[in-house]
């Protein structure tokens, strides 16, 4: 398939990609083929979506940089069998991705697929900066429903996610495209963002990272916690 079948036309996505690379966020309406949103609403339906209770197990607990979050997700590395519509995204994006005038990125391809659903109300992600591993760029699809995210700027403490400065705020719907840059590209600083509730029903999202290794199932974590 072309790059034109995934993306909007009117969509210029190198513009996107200099802007990433400058502020470290773009956000892009509307821009994936609702095609390809119907082909991964599919697949994850087929998926077996696991809870993420980082509620009752918050992230660096009881630190400034405590990050709580709570919705359903399954991690695969891309080219699994399970999600052959995840990674023929991933190709397609690369593939423009790599054509750019950007050195930094011509080894970028993502590593990882993650799905994940916003169930209601009570599902979201508290103010954070995605993992220090992630390479390069990152991509967010939001194949379903509509949530408002937010970005922040540090007060003082750059790690202190409790004391910080709202700057920018989108609302995203199907076909939504966030991306954001990781350490390698530009100067590498993570942006912190927030994903609140969807406003109504559920959502739907494809995270696209370049990882080392695949983040952990929430059973896996929580064995970990144990442990």
């Amino acid at each position: 398939m072309l790059m034109s079948e995934l993306l909007s036309s009117n969509f210029n996505l190198e513009q996107a990609v200099m802007q990433t690379r400058e502020k470290g966020y773009v956000f892009a309406a509307t821009v994936i083929n609702p095609y390809f949103c119907s082909l991964m609403e599919a697949e994850i339906e087929r998926l077996n979506l696991e809870e993420g209770d980082h509620v009752n197990y918050p992230i660096n607990a009881g630190s400034s940089r405590e990050v709580k979050q709570l919705h359903e997700r399954a991690y695969f590395p891309i080219w699994h069998e399970q999600v052959p519509v995840a990674t023929e995204v991933t190709e397609l994006l690369a593939e423009e991705v790599r054509k750019m005038n950007y050195p930094e990125l011509q080894g970028w391809h993502p590593t990882e697929a993650g799905y994940q659903r916003y169930r209601n109300t009570h599902d979201w992600i508290s103010p954070h900066r995605d993992r220090r591993n992630d390479q390069l760029l990152s991509a967010t699809i939001t194949i379903s429903g509509s949530a408002p995210v937010r970005i922040y700027e540090p007060v003082a403490d750059p790690d202190d996610y409790k004391n910080l400065m709202q700057t920018d705020e989108f609302v995203t719907f199907p076909g939504t495209l966030m991306l954001l840059r990781a350490p390698g590209f530009g100067n590498g600083k993570q942006i912190i963002h927030e994903v609140l509730p969807p406003q109504f029903g559920s959502r739907l999202i494809l995270n696209l990272r370049m990882r080392p290794t695949i983040l952990k199932t929430p059973k896996e974590f929580k064995e970990l916690i144990r442990s």
